[in-house]
């Protein structure tokens, strides 16, 4: 599979710089805004409820087949990835992004079950 080369999106606000969405350089500079802003988006509900994480970074590729996105989270020294894929890159990034809020949530919630049956 042939990947076309990334290129970072700058994001100007402080809260989003921890926020790095990487994009095809085939991209027009619509769909740059476009999907950044739909990461963004996307991160924010999942941090709405889950809390803040150190570090996100969305990579959007273009293959044979469609797309893909890869969800990295670093916080804490720990890192989870997952992959999406879709027709579209909003889909690749929807897909990934529903990935990795289910891995989280798992994650959330296995500490609290031990606690609760510890005591």
């Amino acid at each position: 599979m042939r990947v076309a080369p990334m290129c970072a999106v700058a994001t100007p606000a402080r809260k989003h710089e921890r926020i790095d969405v990487r994009v095809p350089t085939t991209s027009t500079a619509r769909l740059e805004r476009e999907l950044g802003a739909f990461a963004r988006y996307c991160v924010q509900r999942i941090e709405r409820d889950l809390g803040e994480h150190q570090r996100w970074l969305v990579s959007i590729e273009l293959g044979r087949l469609g797309y893909s996105a890869i969800v990295e989270i670093e916080h804490l020294g720990l890192i989870v990835e997952t992959r999406g894929y879709g027709n579209d890159g909003a889909l690749a990034i929807w897909d990934a992004m529903c990935r990795i809020e289910q891995e989280l949530r798992h994650q959330v919630v296995i500490p609290q079950k031990i606690t609760i049956s510890n005591n």
